[in-house]
C-alpha cells in the first residue's frame, strides 16, 4: 500500500504514526532468544525483565483474550473490557500522520451535512467486488462471501425504519462504485424520505486488494485509496444502526469501532453475511 509514497518511507509510517518513538521492529528479540518469552494464554505469567513478549507463535494472529491482564493495569473486566481494548488498539495502530489527517478531515466535512443527527442514522458499508465468491478481478484473493443482494441490505433498513421511525439518514459507502450506486438508486425508489450521504471524492477502487490500483480505476493512487477508507470509517462513525457483513473484516471493524468511539448513543447492526468468530460477535453485539 504504500508503493511510490510521497509522504514518507514505503511502510506504514508513510500513513500511521510509528507505533513508538524509539522502538522498530528491527528491535524485537527473535522468538528463540533469551530475551523473548511466549505465552501460551493469558493466564501465563512471565519475567517482566524479558524484552520482548510474543502472545503466540502462530504465523497468523488471531485475537487474545484478556490482552490487558498482563499489563498489570489496575480494574476488572468492566474497566477493561475485551472490545475496548481491541478499538484501542485499532485507533492507535492507525493513527494517522498530519497530512493524511488533514485530508480526512477536509472530506470528511465535504460530506456530512451539518444537522445529520447520529442517533437518526444507518450506516451501510457495503463490501462487495473481491469479496465476493466467484469474482474476476486480476491481482485480488479468492473470494469469501457469498454477497447478498442489496434488496437484504435494503430489507435491514427497512427492519430498523420499522424499530426506529425517526431514522431520516443512510450513509453508503462502498469500495464498489457499481454496488455503492445501484442502491442509492435503490434507496431514493424505496425509500425516497430518507437523506442519502456519501463519501464526496470516494476513490472505490473496485478492490480490497492493496497492490495495482492502477489497473483498477485511471489515476488512482495509494494515499487516496488509504484517505477513502478512512474518510469512509470515520463517516460511519455518525451511525447508530448498521446493516453489516461480518464475513468482511472491513465491515467489522467498522461496527466494532462505531461501539467504542462512535457519537451515537448505542449501536445496533444486523448481520446479513455472518463470520462466527471472535472478531464477528464483537461487531454484532459488543461481545464474544
Amino acid at each position: 500500500m504504500a508503493k511510490g509514497c510521497l509522504n514518507g518511507p514505503q511502510t506504514r509510517e508513510c500513513y500511521f504514526l510509528p507505533l513508538t518513538s524509539n522502538c522498530n521492529l528491527s528491535d524485537v528479540d527473535d522468538i528463540s532468544s533469551d530475551q523473548s518469552v511466549v505465552l501460551k494464554s493469558e493466564k501465563d505469567e512471565y519475567d517482566r525483565s524479558k524484552r520482548t513478549v510474543y502472545s503466540s507463535n502462530s504465523p497468523w494472529f488471531r485475537l487474545t483474550k484478556n490482552m490487558y491482564s498482563w499489563t498489570d493495569i489496575p480494574g476488572s473486566d468492566k474497566d477493561h473490557s475485551s472490545i475496548n481494548m481491541l478499538a484501542a488498539s485499532l485507533a492507535y495502530y492507525f493513527r494517522p500522520q498530519p497530512w493524511l489527517k488533514k485530508q480526512i478531515g477536509e472530506r470528511i466535512r465535504k460530506s456530512i451535512p451539518s444537522n445529520l443527527d447520529p442517533d437518526r442514522t444507518v450506516g451501510v458499508p457495503i463490501r462487495r467486488s473481491d469479496k465476493c465468491y466467484g469474482h474476476n478481478i486480476a491481482g485480488s484473493a479468492a473470494g469469501e462471501l457469498d454477497c447478498p443482494p442489496l434488496e437484504e441490505y435494503l430489507k435491514g433498513v427497512r427492519t430498523f425504519l420499522q424499530f426506529d421511525p425517526h431514522i431520516d439518514n443512510v450513509i453508503v459507502t462502498s469500495e464498489d462504485k457499481s454496488a455503492c450506486d445501484e442502491f442509492v438508486e435503490l434507496l431514493k425508489t424505496e425509500l425516497p424520505s430518507i437523506r442519502v450521504v456519501l463519501n464526496v471524492g470516494d476513490v472505490q477502487q473496485g478492490t480490497g486488494s492493496g497492490s495495482k490500483l492502477e489497473s483498477y480505476v485511471e489515476g488512482a493512487g495509494n494515499a487516496d485509496v488509504v484517505a477513502s477508507a478512512l474518510t469512509s470509517l470515520h463517516l460511519h462513525m455518525r451511525a447508530r444502526y448498521f446493516v453489516i457483513t461480518t464475513k468482511s473484516t472491513w465491515t467489522s471493524t467498522i461496527a466494532v469501532m462505531a461501539r467504542v468511539y462512535g457519537f451515537a448513543s448505542d449501536v445496533y447492526t444486523i448481520d446479513i453475511g455472518k463470520n462466527s468468530n471472535a472478531f464477528g460477535s464483537y461487531a454484532r453485539s459488543g461481545s464474544y
